[in-house]
């Protein structure tokens, strides 16, 4: 029988493959595919070798049939089956070693099983590239600090994060320090001494127990550098990183007075304090310079190195840098006060409400249990007081002017009224006229260890010698133990 013209290739296209004759058909067997790679030479030499990860696409023809998948193999016996028509590949460059050659193999098999038998084949050639260290500018502390420093930084590789094996930091002129490059933050707080070369405790993350070894190289009083830098598994440092300069100042007293309040306030509390028999160290938290770079750790550890805090604000939203949240500056430090006062420290509070206030950050941080609340309006005026609900010698305070806006305050249950207000209730306000509190410390309940005041006390200074007065009989002789 004559054959067709073309009958071959159209019969080739419908998947079935014969020879026609005059008396009976033969069947023709299947041939292999055949495997292209996109490239198929990488001639790169030197420092212009690939780093770790690559990007390969390949395909496969087939004359007879479709291709059904690929397979991939980086040591010619051991195939992984994938749909896929290109990767990005991750290498592992043997630890130890700056560059190494890679063998790559795909193959193509059709939909009769059939495998290429000369797999595409490419060798790459792989230089390490160096891990790289960041240190955050606005995640760290800046400026002058008392005794305490955190810096926000990270370690990465184009050959893959975790190849980064190492990563150490020093001040100035000092000793490398190693750092747990599974931390993103660290901060360094002074250790005692008076010498102008000081050391500092490392704390990782915000671990509540420092490393057991010390960081060197810091200067009292001066501009302090650190540096970080990262070493991969193939050895290979990172560029060195540098981060804002720091002046360290030693703490130089017991007590600590924090100011969330304007420049005019401050003056009636520092004449108030000045004639206390108790030094004390200040920070003005009312400017975004004078908060720190994290609540937690920087300001609980600055707060650990100090006996007693006295914290004044009012009930103004502050921005939180590190989150970008908003709260009152007493509910953002509220974890970092209740620790300090867990482990023994004592803490005097003065501070007021405002109608939208979130009490959630005060409730259990702070004595209290919640605010009164009520229609109409109440007032303190000049004629009326503050005074003690306790015995002792503490003194009453008065107002120079009307003072609007106070809130009262429910007490913890493990609370004891402390001061009450001699309000003047106007359009049918009712409720309690507590507006201070205090507790004792649960390990000596012979002391109290927390004061609260929910008015701010420099308002009720028709008498300068009385707020001095409450203020010494506070800090110096209830927080003297």
């Amino acid at each position: 029988m004559k054959q067709i013209p073309g009958l071959r290739s159209l019969v080739a296209a419908f998947g079935v493959i014969f020879i026609a004759s005059c008396d009976e058909g033969v069947l023709v067997s299947n041939k292999a595919p055949d495997t292209h790679l996109a490239i198929d030479t990488i001639a790169l030499q030197g420092e212009n070798r690939l780093n770790s990860v690559v990007r390969l696409s390949w395909y496969g023809t087939d004359v007879d049939g479709v291709i059904d998948h690929y397979e991939v193999s980086l040591d010619g016996q051991n195939w992984k089956s994938t749909e896929r028509q290109d990767s990005t590949f991750s290498f592992v460059i043997p630890a130890g070693q700056d560059t190494s050659d890679i063998s790559l193999s795909v193959r193509s098999m059709d939909d009769d099983g059939a495998v290429d038998p000369s797999p595409a084949h490419l060798i790459i050639p792989l230089q390490n590239a160096p891990p790289v260290v960041a240190i955050d500018p606005e995640g760290q502390t800046l400026g002058t600090t008392l005794g305490v420093a955190t810096y926000k930084w990270r370690a990465t590789d184009p050959d893959g994060n975790n190849t980064v094996v190492y990563a150490e930091a020093k001040f100035n002129n000092g000793t490398w320090f190693p750092l747990d490059i599974h931390q993103p933050i660290v901060s360094f707080v002074l250790e005692a001494g008076t010498t102008t070369n000081a050391t500092a405790k490392v704390f990782n993350g915000i671990a509540l127990l420092p490393e057991t070894l010390s960081i060197d190289g810091i200067q009292i009083s001066a501009n302090n550098v650190l540096y970080i830098r990262a070493k991969d598994l193939a050895n290979r440092w990172s560029a060195i990183d540098t981060a804002e300069p720091v002046v360290f100042e030693r703490p130089t007293a017991p007590l600590l007075v924090i100011s969330g309040s304007p420049v005019s306030v401050n003056t009636i509390y520092q004449t108030a304090l000045a004639g206390l028999t108790v030094a004390y160290d200040f920070i003005n938290m009312n400017t975004v310079a004078g908060l720190p770079a994290y609540w937690n750790p920087t300001f609980r550890l600055l707060a650990s190195q100090y006996d007693r805090i006295f914290v004044y604000s009012a009930s103004t939203g502050v921005l939180d840098p590190s989150t970008g949240q908003t709260s009152t500056l007493l509910g953002l430090m509220g974890p970092s006060l209740q620790q300090f006062t867990q482990t023994g420290g004592k803490l005097l509070v003065s501070t007021s409400f405002g109608p939208t206030t979130d009490l959630t950050p005060y409730i259990g941080t702070y004595p209290m249990e919640g605010i009164v609340t009520s229609i109409g309006q109440v007032r303190l005026v000049p004629d009326s007081a503050l005074v003690p609900a306790v015995s002792g010698t503490y003194p009453s305070l008065h107002p120079e002017n009307i003072v609007i806006g106070l809130t009262p305050l429910v007490a913890a249950a493990d609370a004891q009224p402390f001061y009450r207000a001699q309000l003047t209730k106007l359009n049918g306000w009712q409720g309690d006229n507590l507006v201070g509190v205090r507790r004792f410390y649960q390990g000596n309940p012979a002391h109290p260890g927390q004061v609260f005041f929910s008015v701010e006390l420099y308002k009720i200074n028709q008498s300068a010698s009385a707020l001095q007065s409450l203020l010494s009989k506070i800090l110096v002789d209830d927080f003297g133990w």
